[in-house]
C-alpha cells in the first residue's frame, strides 16, 4: 500500500485542522483530521501527538494547559503555512478514497466485538469459556 501522506503533509494537514477548529486539544485535532481525510484511514495517537509537539517546537502552534488538557492554536507563522498550501487536506482525502480497504484481522475483529459486549468484565464459568472457544475454533484452527 502506498503512503497516504507525502513528506510534510501530515504536519500541514494538522495545521489546517487546527485552523478550522480554533483552540483545541490534541484529541479533537486528531478526530478532526480523521473526519476530513476519511476513507479507511484512522489517525494514530503515536503519529499525531509527536507531530503536534514538533509543530509547537517549530513555532507554528502554541500549546497551553487548560485544566489538565493541552490546547493548541495556530501562530501567525502557522497561519502563513496554511495559506501557502490550501489544498493539502483535499489531496490527502483523495488518496484515502482511492486506497484499498485494508483486510480485517482476527485481532481487530475481536477487539471490535469485545468493546460492544455488555458485562465484558464478568467472570465466565468453565462451560461459558468452552462455548466461546468452540465458536472461534474454526477461525483459530
Amino acid at each position: 500500500m502506498s503512503r497516504l501522506f507525502a513528506r510534510g503533509e501530515l504536519k500541514l494537514a494538522l495545521l489546517h485542522v487546527a485552523a478550522e477548529l480554533g483552540p483545541a486539544n490534541g484529541y479533537a485535532i486528531m478526530q478532526g483530521l480523521g473526519d476530513r481525510v476519511g476513507g479507511s484511514w484512522q489517525p494514530s495517537p503515536g503519529a499525531i501527538y509527536p507531530a503536534l509537539l514538533s509543530l509547537e517546537d517549530a513555532g507554528l502552534l502554541t500549546g497551553h494547559d487548560d485544566d489538565g488538557t493541552r490546547r493548541y492554536e495556530l501562530t501567525g507563522a502557522g497561519r502563513r503555512e496554511v495559506a501557502a498550501d490550501p489544498d493539502v487536506l483535499e489531496a490527502v482525502a483523495s488518496r484515502a478514497r482511492r486506497a484499498p480497504t485494508p483486510p480485517v484481522t482476527v485481532g481487530a475483529l475481536l477487539d471490535r466485538l469485545a468493546g460492544g459486549v455488555p458485562d465484558r468484565d464478568r467472570p465466565l464459568s468453565a462451560a461459558g469459556v468452552a462455548r466461546i472457544e468452540a465458536l472461534f475454533e474454526p477461525v483459530l484452527a
